[in-house]
């Protein structure tokens, strides 16, 4: 069986595609700027009685402690508004203007990485192995047996501009399921017979786990992100349905769970149980389960209380789960039918469990070591038997199961992936791709706190300069990871610096590790980035940031508070409006990672982080380059919209990128390919490094 829990709740919250740099001299904003002035009295009237400063920062602070004024920009939230194609036409071609050239020379170099296949899914099944992978071209689904490849299907043949998300055998192998959109989350998912290439079934929203009965029968998970699901919850709010290919289907869980709550269904290898995790928010989690072809079975096996625990596996009629009691680092236990709990693999004293499944006689667990995947073999009752380590800090995702053979992927920065497979005990690689070489070094600087920070250095072995890209997250317990850089190689072959600050907020220590950056702790994760960037400057770097996501919301803020610290910042796909945010798309999720905007004491905390608000006349900014696309519809484009609007208002040195093809989770590889030159041409002139 394989661990599903951390992409799945990585699908819902807000993740960072590691990406790149930003900018030079910094532009002083007119303190008189006449366009702020007649935006001002356009908006508000005689509330803003004469052209002074004061009045001016008295509009801001007005906005800032949400007075009963309404927002000058809040028509850039409504993308059907023609106005809004207008603005973003507009700032696309300013945008284009100024960096056209450049991305122009970069695009081949670019091009190049995207050319190289990236394994972004994988799936065992008793027939073979499924493989997502995204190609130059586009998506696509190849089967390996023996060794061998077969292209099974593309998304080129499902549309323009189709990215593939997911992909779900049946154990057998005869059917499969698979999910596309053009970067939304919505998407299609068909049901396909394999050998005859047949469809089965279509489904159409939010849809994940299918888990199979029959060719004819399956489980899966809707997640109503609008209006209210059969039982009459108020979404955001997760079901699970059985259903008969054809139509026919019936609600079988979660009825009456409150909004908020999301469900992740998955079956056992070892017998004929299914387990069905029910998750609130990203802090606390219960295991239930029962016999796969009858829901009435279907009972709790284990709720740890105000922390999280997940299913491993049902094997000599015991459930084995991890469970994130004590310190919060992941300890293994065992449930039996009548409810006795007993511990098999106790927690580790510094470093989180990842994910586990039980193969053969191992329990083979997937642990955390300094931000970097280390496998354990135990035995069954929990004796440490040998650990693994890998020849370059990496990562390891996708391990799971099948009984007979276990399987997962890792990547690195420069390895988009490897793929193994451990078969009658040995381990072997199915297929690998390496590209070109880099230097990985691993830094602990101290933080405001004399708090620790681990940070991956990636550089050219042969040419470095004083060019630093700082990049980070911290949050929602997801750890910043190693992953192959695709186009960002291009600025470490041109003797740029990456670097990857672990700052709290994510899961590379555990619990703990995340519960210091979550909500107003958010600070701890805020300082740390700064006393990163503070660190970098004493070495002599030149610090452009760079988030995507909550990563973006990072680097908002730290535009807003530490401008003259940094070159500039690049903000992708970000949330900038902390006070609106859970008013939009699926934002209520995240209330219990960041707080509750409707709430006045955490309302107060927000405004002090909102970068959107916290911008201030007068404060000399440097450039910043921010993007988005139209199709997300995880984080509302009209953060970056009217964050952009608000910067020009105010005279600031910005530009805005807007990909009309293009969602939270990516799009056409064509498409990235575009959005990353132009990401590097922004980073190149501000940092005034030269295309190799």
């Amino acid at each position: 069986m394989s661990m599903s829990h951390i992409s799945r709740l990585r699908r819902l919250s807000l993740i960072s595609r590691s990406t790149m740099t930003p900018l030079d001299h910094t532009a002083l904003p007119a303190p008189m700027n006449a366009t702020l002035i007649r935006s001002i009295e356009h908006h508000y009237g005689s509330i803003i009685g004469s052209n002074s400063i004061k009045n001016i920062n008295a509009y801001c602070l007005n906005q800032v402690q949400g007075l009963a004024l309404n927002d000058p920009y809040n028509w850039l939230e409504d993308l059907r508004d023609p106005r809004v194609l207008e603005f973003i036409n507009r700032k696309n071609a300013i945008f284009r203007s100024r960096f056209c050239e450049l991305s122009s020379k970069l695009s081949g170099r670019v091009l190049k990485y995207y050319e190289v296949p990236v394994l972004v899914n994988v799936q065992g099944s008793y027939s073979g192995i499924f493989a997502l992978f995204r190609e130059r071209k586009g998506y696509t689904v190849y089967l390996y047996r023996n060794f061998e490849k077969t292209r099974l299907l593309d998304s080129k043949s499902l549309g323009n501009d189709v990215i593939i998300q997911w992909i779900k055998p049946s154990t057998d192998g005869r059917l499969l399921a698979y999910a596309y959109s053009r970067g939304t989350d919505v998407a299609t998912v068909r049901l396909i017979d394999v050998e005859a290439g047949e469809e089965v079934d279509r489904l159409e929203g939010s849809i994940n786990d299918i888990t199979w009965i029959n060719k004819y029968e399956y489980y899966y998970t809707r997640f109503y992100r609008e209006g209210r699901t059969p039982d009459g919850i108020e979404a955001p709010a997760e079901r699970v349905f059985l259903r008969e290919a054809g139509g026919k289907e019936e609600l079988v869980f979660g009825e009456g769970l409150p909004t908020r709550y999301m469900v992740s269904l998955e079956r056992s290898i070892y017998s004929d149980r299914v387990f069905i995790t029910v998750h609130y928010g990203w802090i606390r989690s219960s295991v239930y389960a029962g016999r796969l072809r009858d829901p009435s079975t279907w009972r709790l096996v284990h709720d740890p209380g105000e922390t999280t625990v997940y299913p491993v596996e049902h094997v000599g009629g015991k459930y084995v789960l991890i469970v994130y009691d004590g310190n919060g680092l992941g300890r293994i236990i065992s449930v039996g039918e009548n409810g006795e709990v007993e511990e098999v693999v106790r927690e580790d004293s510094k470093y989180p469990l990842e994910d586990a499944v039980i193969y053969r006689d191992y329990i083979i667990a997937n642990y955390l070591v300094e931000a970097s995947s280390a496998l354990r073999f135990y035995d069954l009752n929990g004796k440490l038997v040998k650990e693994m380590r890998f020849d370059k800090p990496g990562n390891v995702t996708y391990l799971q199961s099948l009984g007979e053979y276990c399987l997962f992927r890792y990547v690195s920065f420069n390895i988009p992936y490897r793929l193994y497979e451990i078969r009658g005990g040995e381990l072997r690689v199915v297929d690998e791709k390496v590209v070109g070489d880099v230097c990985v070094e691993e830094l602990l600087i101290e933080s405001f706190d004399k708090t620790p920070i681990h940070v991956f250095h990636v550089y050219n072995c042969c040419k470095r300069t004083n060019k630093a890209l700082l990049t980070g997250y911290g949050g929602f317990g997801i750890s910043h990871t190693p992953r192959f850089l695709d186009y960002m190689l291009a600025f470490v072959e041109d003797g740029g610096e990456y670097f990857v600050a672990n700052i709290r907020g994510g899961g590379e220590y555990g619990r703990a590790w995340h519960e210091a950056g979550r909500r107003e702790k958010r600070e701890n994760a805020y300082g740390d980035f700064i006393y990163v960037i503070k660190w970098l400057r004493e070495q002599g770097y030149e610090v452009v940031i760079h988030g995507r996501s909550n990563g973006g919301l990072l680097c908002g803020v730290m535009y807003t508070r530490i401008p003259e610290l940094i070159k500039g910042a690049i903000i992708g796909y970000p949330l900038l409006d902390m006070l609106t945010y859970h008013k939009f798309y699926i934002g209520k999720l995240w209330t219990p990672e960041y707080g509750d905007p409707d709430d006045p004491k955490d309302r107060e905390y927000l405004l002090k982080v909102s970068p959107y608000h916290n911008l201030k006349l007068g404060v000399r900014y440097p450039p910043c380059l921010i993007y988005t696309g139209l199709n997300d519809d995880r984080v509302h484009p009209g953060h970056a919209l009217k964050f952009s609007a608000k910067l020009e208002d105010m005279g600031v040195e910005h530009y805005l990128r807007v990909e009309t093809a293009s969602g939270h989770i990516g799009s056409d590889p064509e498409i990235l390919a575009r959005e990353g030159a132009d990401i590097l041409a922004f980073a190149y002139s501000i940092l005034e490094l030269n295309p190799g």
